[in-house]
């Protein structure tokens, strides 16, 4: 049991990650669409490039998870003014993001997957940000909540594709 829980924590934290990658787009109205790339985009203080993106899990309806099932995890991902939500994968192709927000310099997202719901803010100053996301995963016949607070700081120019 105690090996299951221990991989269950770390499918919630790999969907919880890739759930922020899900949805990056707002969508902009039809008279914006027409409008320059400028009036489409918010003004969000948030300089564009590649950030370094630190996230902590809490699950507190796992007891009994090992201290290093709960680290600190760092992941890159480029950030810009059409795509504000930090990814770490796209390996939820099943993901749907049901709302996505942008309130002063904070972006607000729910995303709905097969089998998790999670909701997600992030505040931008500049080149740093703080952040949380909050997720219900569906497993072994029971709800596992999760909090995942993030933490990032922009590293420089993304890298070439």
């Amino acid at each position: 049991m105690f090996n299951c829980t221990w991989k269950l924590a770390v499918v919630v934290l790999v969907s919880s990650l890739a759930l922020a990658g899900c949805g990056k787009k707002k969508e902009a109205a039809p008279d914006e669409a027409a409008s320059t790339s400028t009036a489409v985009s918010p003004a969000i203080n948030m300089q564009e490039g590649e950030w370094e993106i630190t996230t902590k899990v809490e699950m507190p309806d796992m007891p009994g998870m090992p201290a290093g099932a709960m680290m600190s995890h760092t992941v890159k991902s480029c950030l810009s003014k059409e795509n504000y939500i930090p990814e770490a994968s796209r390996e939820q192709s099943d993901c749907k993001v049901e709302n996505q927000t942008i309130d002063g310099n904070t972006v607000n997202w729910t995303v709905v997957c097969k089998e998790t719901t999670s909701k997600g803010s992030v505040t931008y100053a500049g080149d740093t940000m703080n952040g949380v996301m909050e997720s219900k995963t569906k497993a072994e016949g029971r709800e596992i909540n999760s909090k995942i607070t993030m933490s990032g700081k922009r590293i420089g120019a993304c890298p070439a594709r």
